[in-house]
């Protein structure tokens, strides 16, 4: 990357994210050098400065999860307006804990639980649980694995969905620094979502919800996973694109 793409916002921030290393306004040159070398070289801004707002709450992130991205905070705005004070509610493949955190801050009294597969990635949900004084039960799970599905009425899952084959097409800052298990959704991009929805369906949970965030090029092929289901919605993103399906059972 050269210097001269990078915006002057991000030249600002790496600026101020190198005084607020240093701990002072002066002597900070050397720490901004090196702060912009990790840029140069793909590495995106939000796992530089380290936190990033996501919807109403502050989150840490690196490596270890996937950056949050605005479409998830929509899909918060769809969950508030379809749900009605959900009692259990389970993120699946939590990541940086961004959803379960926003549902225990919207809906205080539910039981609020998140899992991944990554217990790399429930090291950073359990830190931004305890930055954001939030009780919400992360835990490591395959899916519904390890999960008591017993008393269950929101399910929401922001999973894997690229295809295998278009993970090498992806931008530098994502395949060189993001996670790949956050990513890769298997040769068709809808391998682990089948697996949920066929999870869901196998252990005949029913008076559920389930809220997906989906691949806007998939969305038909999606659809089609539900033929069992009592209701399926399509919701689009900001940018017109198909991105969410709601479905309940």
């Amino acid at each position: 990357m050269d210097i001269r793409n990078i915006p002057e916002y991000e030249l600002a921030r790496l600026r101020e994210k190198a005084k607020e290393i240093k701990g002072a306004t002066t002597d900070y040159e050397q720490e901004y050098k090196s702060l912009l070398t990790r840029r140069l070289n793909h590495e995106p801004l939000q796992y530089i400065e380290e936190y990033v707002p996501f919807y109403t709450i502050q989150l840490k992130v690196d490596q270890r999860c996937l950056i949050p991205r605005p479409e998830t905070e929509f899909l918060i705005e769809l969950i508030k307006e379809n749900t009605n004070n959900p009692k259990s509610i389970l993120d699946v493949g939590t990541g940086s804990g961004c959803i379960a955190l926003m549902m225990k801050a919207l809906y205080p009294d539910s039981e609020v639980s998140g899992v991944d597969v990554s217990q790399e990635a429930l090291s950073i949900a359990i830190e931004n649980a305890q930055l954001n004084s939030l009780a919400v039960n992360f835990y490591q799970s395959d899916l519904l694995g390890n999960v008591d599905t017993s008393n269950l009425d929101l399910i929401i899952a922001n999973l894997p969905y690229i295809p295998e084959e278009n993970l090498v097409g992806l931008d530098k800052e994502v395949i060189d620094y993001e996670p790949l298990l956050a990513l890769n959704g298997g040769e068709d991009g809808l391998e682990i979502i089948s697996k949920l929805i066929k999870e869901i369906e196998n252990k005949k949970l029913t008076n559920l919800m389930l809220c997906l965030e989906i691949d806007s090029t998939k969305s038909n092929k999606t659809l089609d996973l539900f033929s069992n289901w009592k209701e399926v919605k399509l919701y689009q993103d900001l940018a017109e694109r198909d991105r969410y399906v709601f479905a309940t059972r």
